[in-house]
């Protein structure tokens, strides 16, 4: 049986697991596991949680997504839960009704909120639904806490017209009068505001033939302006073409500043020694710091890894982090490389596990 095989039937029968038992159960290294299930979830087989266990993911199947609830009392802080708990029985929550902490807590259960913009006759807004909701019972949650706002808009709407009568009656034919004097007043004003533009005049019989006069005049006067102004643009445009070819062509100087950098050469020999091919190769900071993709032999053939090489007197747990976080972002193992030395926090950071799927080598500084 092939490896991903019984990696996939372990996690079918005992649901969302980490990289540590998948070690045991295919007897080998925490790194080799985490490189077969990485392979998985790159296949689409297995998905990776946001939540984590023991500084590292949960890796499930698709349809196991109701096992990771059970996961999460050990591995969250007590506001998160607390908020997690009221999702779950409430299904539905209002994002305007919340706390600030409440707003939070729902932006790091990734696995469990899932966001919905819902637009309304007022407004848009934002509420957030236990994941394993259905469409429908997502309808009728929203729509049995907008409905006493629907309720009380539609008592306003029937208590306005309500007062109306209570104004002594007035003959029939005073509305229609009433009613025919603002749509001449409106046709006026529309006129007006037709043929005149910038300003309001005493006579509006007389002053807008003056000021169409003026506004032919611009706009010839402003159609000679174009047709001078049109050749230099023109002009412009071809040097600016020119400008563009002679720049192209000194593209090659930037792989001569890469390959000068007095560090790369003692990182492309540590390379060869342990077989590393290297990719994509980044300098960040001349010699000092060389992000590359690394192609890593082991056991089940090459396996690719986020590399960081920095050259530092000491490297500490801030370094760290941040590579780990960059390899993250790859979703990709990282290969942390350091010339001299590692600090005590970043030693003990590396011996606690908090930071999974890291390798961390230190290479000899020769400048």
């Amino acid at each position: 049986m092939h490896v991903h095989d019984q990696i996939l039937l372990y996690i079918k029968a005992s649901g969302p697991t980490t990289p540590t038992r998948i070690a045991k159960v295919i007897k080998e290294e925490t790194l080799i596991a985490s490189a077969h299930l990485s392979d998985l979830s790159s296949q689409r087989k297995l998905r990776i949680s946001d939540l984590k266990v023991g500084g590292s993911p949960l890796y499930y199947l698709p349809g196991q997504e109701d096992q990771l609830y059970r996961f999460a009392a050990g591995n969250m802080n007590e506001k998160d839960v607390m908020v997690l708990e009221r999702l779950k029985e409430e299904r539905v929550l209002r994002e305007g009704d919340l706390d600030l902490l409440s707003k939070v807590a729902l932006r790091r259960l990734k696995d469990f909120a899932i966001p919905l913009q819902v637009s309304t006759p007022d407004r848009t807004e934002l509420f957030w639904k236990w994941h394993l909701l259905s469409a429908d019972q997502t309808n009728e949650g929203i729509k049995n806490i907008l409905k006493p706002e629907m309720e009380e808009k539609k008592e306003e709407i029937q208590e306005t017209p309500a007062e109306e009568p209570v104004t002594p009656a007035e003959p029939e034919v005073v509305p229609e009068k009433v009613k025919e004097k603002p749509k001449k007043e409106k046709k006026e004003k529309a006129v007006e505001e037709a043929v005149v533009e910038e300003k309001v005049v005493d006579d509006p019989k007389k002053e807008p033939k003056k000021e169409s006069k003026k506004e032919k005049v611009i706009e010839e006067e402003t159609k000679k302006e174009v047709k001078k102004e049109q050749p230099k643009a023109e002009k412009k445009k071809e040097g600016a073409d020119e400008q563009h070819t002679l720049e192209e062509k000194p593209v090659p100087t930037i792989k001569k500043k890469v390959v000068n950098d007095p560090f790369l050469p003692i990182i492309e020999a540590y390379c060869k020694e342990l077989d590393i091919t290297m990719r994509d190769m980044e300098m960040i900071r001349k010699n000092s710091e060389i992000n590359f993709i690394g192609d890593i032999p082991s056991v089940i053939g090459r396996t690719r890894y986020f590399c960081k090489a920095k050259k530092k007197n000491r490297c500490d747990e801030k370094d760290l982090s941040a590579a780990f976080v960059e390899a993250q972002m790859k979703k990709l193992p990282l290969l942390f490389l350091y010339s001299n030395d590692l600090n005590k926090k970043a030693q003990e950071m590396l011996e606690s596990d908090a930071l999974q799927n890291v390798v961390v080598k230190k290479i000899e500084n020769e400048s």
